[in-house]
C-alpha cells in the first residue's frame, strides 16, 4: 500500500467517524431541548417542582455543548470550500452555546423565566444552519435535496422569529409550530443519512 493510498484511507475512516458524531449530536441537541424547554416551561407554568427547571437547564446546557460541538466537528471539512463561511458558522454555533447557558445560568439563579428565550436562540439556530446547509449543498457532502431541503427549512425558521417576537404565533404551540417542520424533516434526515451513508467527500 502507498502513503498515498493510506493517507486517503485514514481521511476516509476520519471522515466516518465525524459523520457518526455529527449525526449523533443533531438527534440528542434537538431531543435535549424540546424536553429541556418542555421541563422549563412546566416550572414556569407553577405545575412542576425546582428539580424540573434544573433538569430542564442541564439538558439544555448539554444541546449548547452540543452544537458547539457541530460546528467545531464540521469545521476540517467544510474550510476546505469556504474557510470564512466555515469559521462563521462554527462562531455562530459558539454564540448559540454561550446564548442557552448564560439564559440557563440566569433562571437557576433567580427562577425568573425570560420572555422569549427560545425564539432568540432560534436566531442562532437559523442563521446558523443556512450557512451549514448551503455549504453541504456547494460541497455536495450529503444528496443535493436534503442539503436543499435544510436551506429551505432554516430559513422558513428565520421567517417564524419576527413572526413570534411580533405576537403572531407561538413557535412552541399551534400552526407556529409549521414554521419548524422542513427544517425539523432536516435535522432527522440528515443524522440518519449520516450513520448509513456518511460524507460523500470529494478529494483532489
Amino acid at each position: 500500500m502507498t502513503t498515498a493510498t493510506t493517507s486517503s484511507t485514514v481521511l476516509q475512516q476520519s471522515d466516518r467517524k465525524t459523520a457518526i458524531v455529527v449525526g449523533a449530536l443533531f438527534l440528542s441537541s434537538t431531543a435535549t431541548f424540546a424536553i429541556g424547554n418542555s421541563l422549563i416551561s412546566a416550572f414556569f407554568a407553577g405545575s412542576s417542582p425546582t428539580t424540573s427547571l434544573v433538569i430542564g437547564v442541564l439538558l439544555e446546557i448539554y444541546t449548547g455543548l452540543a452544537v458547539a460541538g457541530i460546528g467545531i466537528a464540521m469545521l476540517p471539512l467544510l474550510k476546505h470550500f469556504s474557510p470564512q463561511l466555515a469559521l462563521a458558522y462554527v462562531g455562530l454555533r459558539v454564540l448559540e452555546c454561550l446564548t442557552i447557558i448564560a439564559v440557563g445560568i440566569y433562571m437557576l439563579a433567580t427562577h425568573q423565566q425570560l420572555q422569549n428565550y427560545a425564539v432568540y436562540i432560534y436566531f442562532f439556530t437559523a442563521i446558523g444552519g443556512i450557512i451549514f446547509a448551503y455549504l453541504l449543498y456547494a460541497t455536495k457532502l450529503i444528496p443535493r435535496p436534503f442539503s436543499g431541503l435544510g436551506v429551505v427549512g432554516y430559513l422558513v425558521l428565520l421567517l417564524g422569529i419576527p413572526t413570534a417576537l411580533l405576537g403572531l404565533a407561538d413557535l412552541n404551540a399551534g400552526w407556529g409550530m409549521v414554521f419548524f417542520v422542513p427544517g425539523g424533516l432536516f435535522e432527522l434526515i440528515l443524522p440518519l443519512w449520516l450513520f448509513v451513508y456518511g460524507f460523500r467527500v470529494i478529494r483532489d
